[in-house]
């Protein structure tokens, strides 16, 4: 997967201060992935020095993704992206990610999952980990599978590093000979929170969400029931949630998880998580908006 390196561009009264900063950045992508409490601000380093940018773009270390979706989830929120801090629902969202992470093809990442405060029924991944579900969602599944089901899905979109991919070919169809660290981010945000998402990936996500649903002990129904609902509100509405607008035909991705599930010959209703009653004891503190 892609890893930039960083060449420097500087003024020539400061180039020793930034050689040291290549060097600590440097260091740095030797050793373990970082929180993202890093005392190290990437970030806040490259955002506030016109000096520095990006003129080549090779590869990309775990460390790095994290690094570009920490300085991308900063953005966001700058931009007016809700938090939500009620301490209950986040805990739970992240309950059920840390069950499913084992999983799933990058069981040792770091991931950070939050809830946004937002009535649409949706949810969306962005690189470095980053699972953000709406409250509109928590609110509209009915059991706890189908929220699994939905990060689940999530967590493959990162597993399969589908942001950077999309990154990796937009740079390379625009023949970009150097690109500023800022326009990178700005692109990583329109592919997580703007550009329809690419048939190929949404599959690959669905496949691979279904299996980490059903190795952690989910009932694969969670997923199957989930799609079901989105093609009745795809039928009967006119007005659609995000989720619908920016992903391919519903109908035709349930059948290829009907597929799925019929060549493994699993029990749909075979699992944790359908009991309704439960699931809606756990978010009776979400606010009513």
């Amino acid at each position: 997967m892609l890893n930039p390196f960083f060449w420097i561009k500087r003024a020539s009264h400061r180039r020793w201060f930034y050689l040291l900063i290549v060097v600590v950045v440097a260091l740095g992508l030797g050793v373990g992935l970082p929180n993202t409490s890093s005392a190290f601000d990437l970030c806040g380093l490259l955002d506030g020095d016109p000096g520095i940018e990006i003129i080549q773009l090779i590869t990309m270390s775990d460390q790095q993704e994290v690094e570009l979706g920490r300085c991308l989830n900063q953005q966001k929120v700058a931009q007016g992206l809700k938090i939500y801090s009620g301490r209950k629902i986040t805990e739970y969202v992240q309950e059920i990610g840390q069950r499913l992470i084992p999983y799933s093809d990058r069981p040792n990442f770091p991931y950070t999952f939050q809830v946004v405060r937002d009535n649409e029924i949706n949810a969306f991944a962005s690189v470095g980990g980053f699972v953000y579900v709406h409250t509109g969602l928590l609110k509209w599944v009915e059991n706890e599978a189908e929220l699994a089901a939905v990060i689940a899905h999530e967590i493959a979109h990162i597993t399969s590093k589908h942001s950077i991919e999309k990154l990796r070919q937009f740079i390379k169809n625009n023949n970009f000979s150097k690109i500023e660290y800022k326009t990178i981010i700005n692109l990583l945000e329109d592919i997580a929170f703007s550009l329809p998402q690419e048939r190929q990936h949404e599959y690959e996500a669905d496949r691979k969400g279904l299996e980490m649903l059903h190795d952690a002990g989910y009932a694969p129904s969670g997923m199957t029931g989930f799609f079901q609902k989105l093609i009745t509100i795809e039928k009967k509405s006119t007005n659609q949630p995000a989720m619908l607008r920016t992903h391919p035909e519903t109908a035709k991705r349930l059948d290829t998880l009907n597929e799925i599930i019929n060549r493994k010959s699993w029990n749909t209703n075979d699992g944790y998580g359908l009991d309704s009653d439960a699931y809606k004891r756990r978010i009776q503190s979400l606010p009513i908006e």
